[in-house]
């Protein structure tokens, strides 16, 4: 799907098989530097699989996963703490601490990846919390809040120690439309900065709000990519069959 030149991230011929069953065969891909691309496919498309790829938490079967130019495929535990300061993993369920504060939960990253002071910490927290509209949540635990605020605190987290790109793997799964709106405003803001990512999602809606271009897995393959000024402006685009449940 690339157009011959280097991206940010450049996946080839990536395959994965888990108990014998193919779940990727030949996926390739690129994403340019401050582009959102969308992966979207039905469930059990594996798309969490190939995010997860991407940081070095499921090694390919065979293919390449290039990040920035650097093959991943045979990196050890001290290149991937380095490749995952740069490529930040927004989990599902947000992946908090549950016996720490919120801000607690935030500092976290930055005690373990910087030699910050607590000063200097306080005020990136600060900073991020305001961004994310989250200022009044700081001392409050996990569990006393709802999906939608865990899963911007989540995403608070993957990003405070700003990420040249950020894998988002169903940012709006379970929210309400105003919680959906919230996430969607956020990753666009963040685009606005030039952060690079994919946004994995059944949420295709959502995904033609935040992302330049669709990607459809569909048995183990990139199906289709297309930008999406081209979906919304065809609406017999295949990923609008998708959409609406029809075959492709």
């Amino acid at each position: 799907m690339g157009n011959g030149t280097m991206g940010i991230i450049d996946v080839k011929n990536f395959e994965k098989s888990f108990k014998g069953r193919n779940i990727h065969k030949d996926v390739t891909f690129t994403v340019n530097k401050g582009e959102c691309l969308g992966l979207v496919g039905g469930s059990g498309s594996g798309k969490s699989v190939l995010l997860k790829s991407l940081i070095g938490l499921i090694k390919p079967d065979a293919g390449e996963i290039l990040i920035d130019g650097e093959l991943i495929n045979s990196f050890d535990d001290d290149d991937l703490r380095r490749l995952r300061q740069k490529v930040a993993y927004v989990f599902q369920n947000g992946a908090l601490f549950d016996s720490m504060d919120i801000y607690e939960n935030l500092a976290y990253p930055l005690r373990a990846h910087t030699d910050f002071s607590e000063d200097k910490i306080k005020e990136k927290i600060e900073r991020i919390l305001e961004l994310l509209g989250l200022e009044s949540i700081c001392h409050i635990l996990p569990s006393q809040l709802s999906g939608g605020m865990q899963k911007r605190v989540g995403l608070a987290r993957s990003i405070i120690l700003e990420p040249d790109v950020i894998l988002y793997d169903e940012p709006t799964a379970g929210l309400d439309p105003f919680n959906t709106k919230n996430i969607q405003d956020i990753i666009l803001r963040l685009k606005a900065t030039g952060v690079t990512s994919i946004f994995v999602s059944h949420d295709v809606p959502s995904a033609l709000i935040v992302c330049d271009r669709l990607a459809l897995l569909s048995e183990g393959q990139i199906v289709l990519c297309e930008s999406v000024d081209n979906i919304n402006n065809n609406p017999n685009s295949h990923i609008h069959k998708f959409l609406n449940g029809e075959e492709i």
